[in-house]
Parts: C-alpha cells; sequence; structure tokens
C-alpha cells in the first residue's frame, strides 16, 4: 500500500488528504486541522502554538510515500507571514528528517492545474476537485486544496486516478529526486 499526503498548511484550518493506493483501487480521505491564534499571543505563546500544530500536521503526513505541500504565499491576509513561514519549514523539515519525500506546488499552479485558470477562486477549485473525486469529503477550500494536491501527487506518479491532460503539465516548485528510489514499484 502506497500513500501520498497532500497538506495546505493554514494556521487556522489546515487541510489534509491522504490518497492510498492498494492493489485493488485508489482512495482519498480527507480531515482538517484547526488551531487558533489571539493577536496579543507573545512569542512563548506562538511557538508552543506553531510546535503543537506542527506536531498534528507530521503526526497525519509522516508515514506517507510523498507529501506534496502548497508553497507559501506572501498574499495572504491576517497572521503573522513569520508564522505561516514558519509553520511550512517546521514541516517540511521534520518531513525531510524522517527521509519522508516532499514536493511543493505554488498556489497559482495548483489551481491551473485542478481548476484550468490559475487565479481561480476556491469555489472553482473545490467544484473540479468534487468532480474528479466525487466520493471524496470536501468540508473547506482548506480541504479542496489539500485533495488537489494529493491528487496531483497520484498523477505524477502515474496511479490510476481521475486525470486530465493539464494535471500532468502541472509546475512543481519543487520534486524530490530521491522520490522514484524511495517508492519503486506500485504494489
Amino acid at each position: 500500500m502506497k500513500r501520498i499526503a497532500g497538506l495546505d498548511l493554514s494556521l487556522t484550518c489546515t487541510g489534509v488528504a491522504i490518497c492510498v493506493q492498494t492493489l485493488r483501487e485508489t482512495k482519498m480521505a480527507t480531515s482538517a486541522i484547526k488551531s487558533t491564534g489571539r493577536k496579543d499571543a507573545t512569542l512563548l505563546d506562538r511557538h508552543e502554538r506553531l510546535t503543537a500544530l506542527g506536531q498534528d500536521i507530521i503526526h497525519h503526513a509522516s508515514l506517507c510515500d510523498l507529501v506534496v505541500i502548497e508553497g507559501p504565499f506572501a498574499g495572504v491576509r491576517g497572521g503573522s507571514p513569520i508564522d505561516r513561514h514558519a509553520l511550512f519549514w517546521f514541516v517540511a523539515g521534520a518531513l525531510i528528517r524522517r527521509e519522508v519525500p516532499v514536493a511543493v506546488v505554488a498556489p497559482t499552479s495548483l489551481k491551473l492545474a485542478i481548476a484550468g485558470k490559475g487565479s481561480a477562486d476556491k469555489a472553482a477549485l473545490s467544484a473540479s476537485l468534487v468532480k474528479l473525486w466525487p466520493d471524496v469529503d470536501v468540508t473547506s477550500s482548506d480541504v479542496a486544496d489539500a485533495a488537489g494536491l494529493a491528487h496531483l501527487g497520484a498523477v505524477a506518479l502515474g496511479w490510476d486516478v481521475p486525470t486530465l491532460e493539464r494535471h500532468k503539465q502541472v509546475k512543481w516548485s519543487e520534486w524530490p529526486d530521491s522520490l522514484d528510489q524511495a517508492l519503486g514499484d506500485v504494489a
């Protein structure tokens, strides 16, 4: 059994999707990891929140054969850009230390590949995802993004998933060199 995780990292609601391939089928399950912060949080408070949030995310992804993360986006409003980037590096670094291959996709590349337009809104991306995976529980835009990321990882690895030509043409910000050796034959 092979697993790919898609992670849409967020300080408030991280979307997680796990795509599992067995000899018989490929399935996807989704969830959201929520966290709350305060504007007056101290440095210690922020550190504790990021550590707890990061550990929860890593718990979901560390047993996967590939993790696809949405790359950091500077234009997001709300929250601390430093904390958002810290979460990205906390999660990516922990997975790398565990020798879990990590791929990164820019938000516009994800939207272009899944919804057909790099500037697609969250509703368009969610609708496109539901067409690809009608049985997957897409409860929020964060979960839809995560499912799209896991889907693109599955397409890149040649898994038997619904595939449009644009899914194969995604521009990866980062693709792990060791992935082919780590995954070997799918079984």
